[in-house]
């Protein structure tokens, strides 16, 4: 079960916004779907054991996006562990509330790493404002970004994170779509220290040295992949993500010396839209 639970955190980051942006166009595919606000799937991925780490493990996760009134935009959608609930009723702009349920560090493959004091879980909460700019001409070509602001409410690294994304969509075949995307994420020092940082007792614990985490950037992302539209409701989709750690995070005992700054995420999903 940790190895489901904790691949929550990251797990088919791709696949899913492969799989929610397609449900979003999902009208203008060659299946002639007039309507389809809604759409659930499931997938699989391999990734890190925790940020910065150099084993990998699998696991599953589920998504959904539900559009909660057929006339207007607003929408609930749930990737992983990240939930957002879109407010504002308009063809372009995005903006809601946004929660996290964030895994924590313990029982990690890595012999050195496994000895430091264990991180708890926690909730996030935050918002999230985003653009979808659509071809009027071609309606499967589109541009999405967002970003997303999220503040530790679990008391267990009493901090923040931002991340700012962007992705492109366009058709190469009347029953395919390709998206390549990427993003970044800036989180300050009592995120960077807490998940990178080495103190004096976990240094006696493991022989690391001792290292203080400041804030900065934490990882960037590049993604692309593919969404298979096999019928009017039901879809595949496939895709990677590369997202290295930056500043203080890579230069961390943890991941430096223990890991690597180096992280991917490959991952296989499918979904069923109405």
């Amino acid at each position: 079960m940790r190895y489901l639970s904790r691949s929550f955190i990251a797990v088919l980051a791709v696949v899913f916004a492969l799989l929610l942006s397609s449900a979003a166009q999902a009208q203008d595919t060659p299946f002639n779907i007039e309507n389809v606000p809604n759409i659930v799937g499931v997938g699989i991925a391999m990734l890190p054991d925790y940020p910065g780490s150099n084993d990998y493990i699998v696991g599953g996760a589920p998504f959904f996006k539900i559009n909660l009134d057929s006339q207007f935009e607003y929408y609930l959608r749930l990737l992983a562990t990240d939930l957002q609930l879109n407010l504002i009723n308009h063809p372009v702009f995005r903006f809601g509330p946004a929660f996290n349920y964030r895994f924590g560090r313990s029982d990690v493959e890595d012999k050195v790493v496994k000895h430091m004091e264990d991180i708890d879980d926690t909730f996030e909460a935050g918002a999230f404002v985003g653009i979808e700019l659509v071809d009027k001409d071609n309606p499967r070509k589109r541009f999405l970004s967002q970003v997303e602001f999220l503040s530790d409410v679990g008391n267990v690294y009493k901090g923040y994170n931002v991340s700012l994304s962007a992705s492109y969509w366009f058709p190469v075949h009347k029953a395919v779509d390709v998206t390549f995307g990427g993003g970044i994420t800036y989180a300050d020092g009592n995120y960077m220290e807490t998940y990178f940082g080495v103190d004096q007792e976990n240094a006696d614990r493991t022989g690391l040295p001792v290292y203080e985490a400041d804030s900065g950037l934490l990882m960037a992302r590049v993604n692309a992949g593919a969404v298979l539209h096999l019928s009017m409701s039901w879809h595949l989709a496939a895709g990677v993500q590369y997202r290295p750690l930056l500043d203080d995070a890579a230069d961390s005992p943890i991941v430096d010396d223990r890991g690597s700054k180096s992280q991917w995420i490959y991952g296989l999903g499918a979904a069923y839209s109405w």
